[in-house]
C-alpha cells in the first residue's frame, strides 16, 4: 500500500504537463459555466503550483460567476500584493469588484494612488478616470434638499456666518462648496437666492448646480434663471422644472434595461443605474437626445460592461445592440456622449481640488 502511494506521488512530481492540463480543464469548464468544476480544476492547480497566474486568475472569474465577490476580491488582493498576473488587468478586475461591493471609498483611494504614481495603459487610462469619477460622486456628501421656511434670519449666525458660506460657494474648492451648500440649504434668504443665481450662470461643478435647481424649485421661487453647463446656456422657468429622479423617460429606460440586464447580471445593473442617474443629474434640467428608450438601456448596457471590462470588442457592442434593437452607430454616440460627461467632469474636479 505504501509503495503505491508513494508511486501516486511520484507520477504528481513527475508529470510536468499535469498543472497545465488541470488549467485547461477549468478553463473548459468555465466555458461551459460549469463553474463549480471549473472551480475544483483551478483550486487542484494551485495546490500544486500556488503562484500559476492562469489558475490564480481562474480562481477569481470562477468567482465572480458564482457570485462570491467577497472571495474574489481576496483573491485579487492577493495576486496584486504577490505581483502574480498582468498588474493592470488584475487590477481592472480589482476595481470592477470594488464598485460590485459599493466600496467605493476604497476605489477612489486606491485609483488617486495609481493614477498620481503610475503610467497608465492608454487603452486603460480612460476607464480609470472615469471609474475614479463615478466612484468620487458616489461618495460625495448627499444634499438635504428640504428647507425649513419657518428658520428666521436671527438664527443664522448661530450655525455659520451666512456671508462666509456664501463666499466658500462661490470661491471654494470643490469639498468647500459641496460643504457650505448643505449649511445655506438649511437657510432661506434673498441674499442667498442671489448667491446661488450667480452660480448658476458661472462655471462651477454642474451636478452641484443641479442641486440648487431643485432647491430652488423646493422653495418654490419663481421666474426665470440663466444656467450655463457644458458650454451651454439655458434660461429655465423654475415654475416648470421636473424633478430628475422622477423623471418618466428616465424611470422607463431603467425599467427596459431591468428586463434586459437584471437577471443576466444584477451588479452590473445596479452599477449602471447609479451611472444613469447621475449622468441625468449632471445633465439636468436639459434631458438626453434623442428620447429613444432602448437606445439609451442599450448604452448603458454598453457602457457598464466596458467600464468594468475595459474595453468591448465590437461584435459584442452588435449583439447589444442587436438585443435592444437600436443601430450600431447610434448607441456608440450615445455611449461617447456620457462619458464625454463623465470627463468633463472628472476633469472640473480635479482643477478645483
Amino acid at each position: 500500500m505504501g509503495k503505491q502511494a508513494n508511486s501516486h506521488e511520484d507520477n504528481v512530481i513527475l508529470f510536468p504537463g499535469l498543472v497545465t492540463r488541470l488549467v485547461e480543464k477549468g478553463m473548459s469548464s468555465l466555458k461551459e459555466k460549469k463553474y463549480y468544476d471549473a472551480l475544483k480544476f483551478f483550486q487542484q492547480s494551485t495546490e500544486l503550483e500556488p503562484t500559476h497566474p492562469q489558475a490564480r486568475y481562474g480562481l477569481v472569474i470562477t468567482n465572480i460567476e458564482l457570485n462570491r465577490l467577497g472571495e474574489a476580491k481576496k483573491h485579487c488582493e492577493s495576486m496584486l500584493r504577490e505581483g502574480i498576473g498582468q498588474y493592470y488587468d488584475i487590477l481592472q478586475v480589482y476595481v470592477s469588484l470594488l464598485i460590485q461591493l459599493g466600496d467605493y471609498k476604497e476605489v477612489e483611494t486606491l485609483l488617486e494612488t495609481v493614477i498620481s504614481e503610475e503610467k497608465l495603459p492608454p487603452k486603460m487610462a480612460e476607464s480609470f478616470y472615469q471609474l475614479l469619477e463615478f466612484s468620487r460622486q458616489m461618495t460625495k456628501p448627499q444634499i438635504n434638499t428640504k428647507v425649513d421656511n419657518s428658520y428666521q434670519e436671527e438664527n443664522i449666525d448661530e450655525i455659520h456666518n451666512k456671508d462666509d458660506l456664501i463666499h466658500l460657494l462661490e470661491q471654494g474648492e470643490s469639498e468647500q462648496q459641496w460643504g457650505a451648500l448643505q449649511k445655506l440649504s438649511q437657510i432661506n434668504s434673498k441674499e442667498i437666492e442671489s448667491a446661488y443665481f450667480s452660480f448658476l450662470k458661472g462655471d462651477g461643478d454642474p451636478v452641484l448646480k443641479s442641486y440648487i435647481l431643485q432647491m430652488l424649485k423646493e422653495l418654490k421661487v419663481k421666474g426665470k434663471v440663466e444656467v450655463r453647463k457644458f458650454d451651454e446656456v439655458h434660461y429655465i422657468n423654475l415654475e416648470e422644472l421636473e424633478d430628475v429622479f422622477h423623471q418618466q423617460f428616465g424611470s422607463q429606460v431603467i425599467t427596459k434595461l431591468e428586463d434586459e440586464l437584471g437577471q443576466e447580471s444584477p451588479s452590473l445593473y445596479e452599477m449602471v443605474q447609479h451611472v444613469w442617474w447621475h449622468y441625468l443629474f449632471a445633465l439636468y434640467p436639459k434631458k438626453p437626445i434623442p428620447s429613444d428608450i432602448a437606445l439609451w438601456a442599450a448604452a448603458l448596457h454598453i457602457l457598464g460592461t466596458m467600464l468594468m471590462n475595459n474595453e468591448l470588442h465590437n461584435e459584442d457592442v452588435e449583439e447589444i445592440a442587436i438585443k435592444y434593437k437600436v443601430h450600431h452607430q447610434d448607441v456608440m454616440k450615445a455611449v461617447e456622449h456620457m462619458k464625454g460627461i463623465e470627463s468633463y467632469l472628472f476633469i472640473h474636479n480635479n482643477e478645483n481640488t
